[in-house]
């Protein structure tokens, strides 16, 4: 890959000196909101974009102090909610210019980039060889390039925010995960510390860091490198604009401005095509690792910390999700997409589920794991020392994918009371299979069908085929 580097199509009146440092953002103002309440006693601010028959349609909108402003969209059904406080419509009006001025061109996220505070730290075997990010839950090391370093931080406060919004944090004093990426193949080795694992992203439990490695160096720098170029001429696009008021007017001034115009949208363009080819060649591998790992790292530490069955007989908490569980919703977070700097969770991925109709049909693999054996699914299948491994492994995780994004999507049980009391009986020692049998109120071998048949009627779409 080649990032594109626009050259200008007419001479700057004045030279560009380099570019200046960025304007300090201003004071964080007050925005009027939509107030949502659910039924479980949760709260979003945000704007209702569709009132529908059986639910809304609204974008949530978080504005932590000194950190980007995040918006998610999902749907919300009329059972879920409570109470609803509208907004007038003057504020509505204002609101939607605010969230407008976010992203309107693909910019948005180049503003959220450019608003975090990176600092110089240590890297294993190489003091002072990384950048750092800290958030409120994570703290993100990193060997790569500003560029990369600053899109992953923003990327993983947009996953974490979903996370939250899809399991809100009940652990207290929980400490921040630090993820640590890697963009050589050697510095990952080295993470990994000897241990042989094919799994190019890891979740460290015990220590409780999110090992990721990657080969980006390369990509990484060629991005920055044109980045700094547009940003060299967007400076001088400005010198020349402040020249050419002085020296015109009238139709003259006119015909300036134009093309100074036109040649700024030309450089803007550029930027966001660059910004899409690295997403391109990273979002398949690079962000779905970051977002698989910092799940499986954020329910661990934020809302189901693992306890030991006593503590959880004795009502110390609910104790940590089944493997299979964890996997599956990594997953279904593994392969949301971030566009105009929102975050989207709520359709299936169109390879895993055209795999699963397939491997129901006996097509092209399979068959998924019997239900019964996924329950009782333990870590050491979702890990692969080598390929023997890979096949056995690859079919447990697209199986709890397919069970995860079923009880998430359609059974809405995740999170609820009867899930807690799930998992209470499963952590505190009960057998796994008649907890969910409890759980979705049916025998095991009717569910089964019954989550066979949503699959094979499951649009890419998320709605569900007559």
């Amino acid at each position: 890959m080649r990032f594109v580097i626009l050259v200008p199509l007419f001479v700057f009146a004045c030279a560009v000196a380099g570019a200046q440092p960025a304007t300090p953002p201003v004071g964080l103002s007050n925005w009027p909101f939509d107030e949502i309440t659910l039924t479980n006693g949760a709260k979003f601010q945000g704007l209702i974009l569709h009132e529908l028959p059986d639910g809304v349609e609204f974008r949530s909108v978080s504005r932590p102090p000194g950190r980007p402003t995040v918006t998610l969209t999902s749907f919300l059904s009329k059972s879920e909610i409570a109470n609803v406080k509208k907004l007038s419509d003057k504020d509505r009006a204002t609101l939607k210019e605010k969230l407008a001025e976010l992203d309107p061109n693909g910019e948005g996220e180049r503003k959220r980039m450019e608003s975090l505070e990176l600092v110089p730290t240590d890297w294993p075997g190489k003091p002072g060889g990384a950048k750092m990010y800290d958030s409120d839950y994570f703290s993100l090391v990193s060997t790569g390039t500003e560029e990369l370093t600053r899109r992953s931080g923003v990327r993983l406060e947009q996953i974490y925010t979903a996370f939250a919004r899809f399991l809100p944090p009940t652990a207290k004093g929980a400490r921040q995960t630090k993820i640590l990426l890697a963009t050589e193949p050697e510095e990952y080795r080295a993470l990994l510390n000897g241990a042989k694992l094919l799994n190019p992203a890891v979740y460290d439990a015990t220590n409780n860091r999110v090992l990721c490695g990657s080969d980006l160096k390369r990509l990484g720098t060629e991005l920055q490198s044109a980045r700094v170029h547009h940003g060299q001429q967007l400076v001088g696009l400005d010198r020349y604009e402040e020249n050419v008021r002085k020296l015109y007017k009238g139709d003259e001034l006119t015909r300036h401005l134009k093309t100074v115009t036109a040649e700024r949208k030309r450089v803007y363009l550029a930027d966001v095509n660059n910004g899409v080819k690295f997403d391109d060649s990273t979002g398949k591998f690079l962000f779905a690792l970051l977002y698989h790992e910092s799940f499986h790292a954020y329910v661990a530490t934020f809302v189901y910390p693992p306890l030991k069955p006593d503590a959880v007989r004795a009502g110390e908490g609910t104790g940590e999700l089944p493997r299979w569980l964890n996997e599956g919703l990594a997953q279904v977070f593994e392969t949301a997409v971030v566009e105009a700097g929102e975050l989207r969770a709520d359709h299936p991925d169109k390879e895993r589920l055209f795999r699963a109709k397939d491997w129901l049909k006996g097509k092209n693999g399979g068959p998924l794991v019997p239900l019964g054996d996924l329950l009782t699914t333990g870590r050491d299948a979702f890990l692969a020392s080598h390929a023997d491994q890979k096949a056995a492994s690859d079919r447990a995780y697209l199986t709890c994918w397919a069970l995860a994004h079923y009880l998430t999507f359609d059974r809405r049980l995740i999170g609820t009371k009867e899930f807690n009391k799930y998992l209470v009986a499963v952590n505190g020692g009960g057998d796994p299979k008649q907890a969910f049998t409890a759980l979705v109120g049916k025998e095991l071998g009717a569910f089964e069908k019954d989550w066979h048949t949503y699959l094979t009627r499951l649009q890419t779409n998320g709605t569900l085929s007559r």
